[in-house]
């Protein structure tokens, strides 16, 4: 009996999940490293425009349950483990300073060190930015039909919805904002990427056109690969 239990623990394959760790890089004088929660912080003149990597642990624990539509729930049987489905940051603007600022989610990019560039997801298939990378093509490509797995599907949008950044939200002096801005799980040989925030909106005319933009970059080291999950065996 003995011998046949060990057979069978032998043949049974391993379930883990696919890591992706970013380590902040931090450098010069307008970007620090928040030690705390190891985000990344661009300053000026009192303005923060905070980044923050999020784990596939992270993101479970803020949206907790089926509904969390940035992680994958099961174990890829073909391959033994959990794989990645995203790349999630969390990103806050502070604006104590200046009369409007405005990040446009449309505008920000990840670039791999192989090259690649990453487009942010959108949120639904209308969206003039969102194309193929948007979560409603994402779920429905996926077989939702009804029941269940329409029941799901709406809860993992609404998810969607609650915690995204989502565009043309201007931050007026003395608020702020948070959401989650997506990609695409990156590619297995990434080791170092960079997160573009490009035309972030500093000042607006009279007649609400913009006037001053800047670009953003905050730089991470990457490594991933997959690791056993006890939590997975279960």
């Amino acid at each position: 009996m003995a011998a046949a239990l060990l057979l069978s623990a032998c043949l049974t394959p391993m379930a883990g999940v696919y890591f992706t760790e970013l380590k902040p890089l931090a450098g010069g004088e307008t970007y620090k490293l928040d030690l705390v929660d190891e985000s990344v912080v661009f300053s000026k003149e009192g303005l923060q425009v905070v980044v923050r990597y999020l784990s596939d642990e992270q993101v479970s624990a803020q949206i907790p349950g089926p509904d969390n539509p940035y992680v994958l729930k099961e174990v890829d049987l073909r391959l033994g483990y959990r794989p990645k489905a995203f790349t999630v940051f969390q990103v806050s603007v502070v604006n104590p300073t200046f009369a409007k600022v405005r990040l446009n989610p449309e505008k920000v990019v990840l670039v791999t060190d192989r090259g690649k560039r990453l487009e942010s997801y959108g949120i639904n298939r209308g969206d003039v930015h969102g194309g193929l990378h948007n979560f409603e093509t994402y779920f429905l490509s996926r077989g939702v039909q009804t029941g269940n797995a329409q029941k799901l599907y709406l809860g993992q949008m609404g998810k969607v919805r609650e915690t995204f950044y989502h565009r043309d939200s201007p931050i007026f002096k003395g608020k702020n904002y948070t959401g989650k801005i997506v990609f695409e799980a990156l590619p297995p040989e990434t080791q170092k990427v960079e997160l573009l925030i490009e035309d972030f909106i500093m000042s607006f005319g009279i007649h609400d056109e913009p006037v001053e933009r800047i670009s953003l970059r905050f730089a991470f080291d990457v490594k991933q690969g997959v690791r056993e999950s006890l939590a997975e065996r279960r």
